[in-house]
């Protein structure tokens, strides 16, 4: 699925696991939040998570684990649960921030589009001094779909005024990576120790593929 790109206008970024170091806390937070309603989580539920939004995953506490509690209580206290992480221990990847740099002294304008709530990438981005490098943020929950669906890239790149043909997507993950090279966007994958043992499904889906941000080369882009 390799694409060619003529002119960049814009790039997406993923936040967890592609920006920040975060991707551990959304392995661990579902598991967490049942227990401490007393239930226990199935074998599989960091792969049944992983496409859903928020409010997907919440869906599926209260049909699968029988959780009295209505969607809007579910997800503050999943948010309760993964807002110290974020407050204290999460950092941005190795090579976020020249490559912003890079990106922004190009003119390509930056969004981000992610399945965490709004609340927590605007605390997490303006903690490591880069919010201001994003024109929107477009969150998984402001379109109604996990990133199984391109919406939420589709927003980002219409906030944007940009086309597919113009627009980078930075992620990570594979659920991600196959939607958005799915959808006719040129893809820069990024190494997560989260999504490692993915890696081989993953590499023939981008149109580059990256150890880290760190080896990103300007010269593979009409920049």
């Amino acid at each position: 699925m390799r694409k060619e790109i003529h002119e960049v206008k814009a790039a997406i970024f993923d936040m967890d696991g592609t920006l920040t170091d975060s991707m551990y806390i959304w392995d661990i937070a579902g598991e967490t939040y049942l227990k401490s309603c007393g239930k226990t989580p199935s074998p599989n539920l960091r792969e049944q998570l992983r496409p859903l939004s928020l409010e997907q995953a919440a869906q599926l506490f209260r049909e699968e684990y029988g959780l009295q509690q209505s969607t809007k209580e579910i997800l503050q206290g999943f948010n309760r649960v993964v807002k110290h992480e974020y407050r204290t221990n999460v950092r941005l990847k190795p090579g976020v921030l020249p490559l912003l740099n890079l990106l922004k002294e190009k003119g390509v304008e930056m969004a981000v589009a992610t399945s965490s709530p709004r609340e927590i990438v605007i605390m997490v981005l303006d903690r490591l001094q880069i919010l201001p490098y994003f024109s929107h943020i477009v969150t998984c929950g402001d379109v109604g779909a996990g990133k199984d669906h391109p919406d939420v890239y589709d927003r980002a790149a219409d906030q944007m005024e940009s086309t597919k043909e113009s627009t980078i997507v930075f992620e990570d993950a594979l659920h991600a990576i196959t939607t958005a090279s799915s959808a006719g966007y040129y893809v820069i994958g990024v190494y997560d120790t989260s999504e490692g043992i993915n890696e081989e499904k993953i590499i023939p889906l981008c149109s580059q593929y990256l150890k880290s941000l760190e080896d990103f080369d300007p010269r593979t882009l009409p920049l």
